[in-house]
């Protein structure tokens, strides 16, 4: 959506600040995803506890020279033993050969994962000699006791050296961008479906207020048809079958009829 208007972090953060101001937190976060800032950084910035989404790469620094590049990373590293002594080297090498110098300026090349090179290749020595001395996966006890024990090892600093030439040989760009697309990839997914548990909640709470709603509203209903039901007669206030009277006009006949009775029974006696 935003990727002809963004072409660099400096982009990337002016946009951040027009988002979080207008509270489109959701454009925001596919956004930082897009550009791999880590979801801590994301989350602080939406607080305000950041200045900047994100800060600038040295990736997308220009340098005049690799010397002026190993420089500003070493300041970065602070570290002044093992990486200030393999980027002096470097940076020697540099000024003695311009191609090692153009190798060192390319854009996906840093002395951060230069380090971690040499780390991973020391690592991978130090396995070889422990499975050497203790056998590896085919030692039956390898578990067991010794079968673990750290091993101590010494590196030349020609080996170290080496390495980190090699690292700065790799031809490593096309692997970086799959590996920044994957994650990319697999960020995006993660904010996708994220969106759709959030929307899934929403949609079982309205469901669940709504059933209760129409449960309360029939119990209403059924009350007040409750309230207004007539009355049932009993049996003995029920009229006799066939007569067609109510029971005001059964008993006002009765008295007629009695007075009827009362006036047969004294003539009855005048003529006796």
């Amino acid at each position: 959506m935003y990727e002809k208007l963004i072409t660099n972090t400096e982009d990337l953060n002016a946009m951040a600040v027009h988002l979080r101001n207008s509270q489109n937190f959701t454009e925001l976060k596919e956004l930082a995803a897009q550009w791999l800032v880590p979801e801590e950084d994301v989350e602080d910035f939406i607080k305000g506890k950041r200045f900047q989404l994100a800060e600038i790469p040295l990736s997308e620094k220009e340098y005049a020279s690799a010397a002026e590049k190993l420089r500003e990373e070493m300041w970065h590293m602070k570290d002044q033993f093992f990486t200030d002594i393999v980027a002096r080297y470097l940076r020697k090498r540099a000024e003695e050969d311009p191609l090692f110098g153009v190798k060192v300026l390319k854009k996906q090349k840093t002395i951060q994962k230069c380090m971690n090179h040499i780390m991973e290749q020391a690592y991978q020595m130090a396995e070889k000699e422990h499975d050497k001395r203790f056998g590896g996966e085919k030692n039956p006890n390898r578990l067991a006791d010794n079968a673990h024990r750290s091993i101590g090892m010494g590196l030349s600093e020609t080996k170290v050296y080496q390495w980190a030439e090699e690292y700065y040989a790799l031809d490593d760009e096309a692997t970086e961008m799959k590996a920044q697309k994957a994650e990319r990839k697999k960020r995006m997914n993660a904010l996708k479906k994220e969106e759709e548990r959030k929307q899934n909640a929403a949609t079982h709470r309205k469901a669940s207020v709504k059933g209760a709603l129409e449960g309360k509203s029939g119990k209403s209903l059924e009350k007040v048809e409750e309230n207004h039901k007539p009355e049932e007669v009993s049996e003995a206030e029920k009229p006799e079958k066939g007569t067609g009277k109510s029971e005001g006009e059964s008993v006002q006949m009765s008295l007629f009829d009695m007075m009827a009775d009362k006036g047969e029974e004294k003539k009855r006696e005048a003529v006796v």
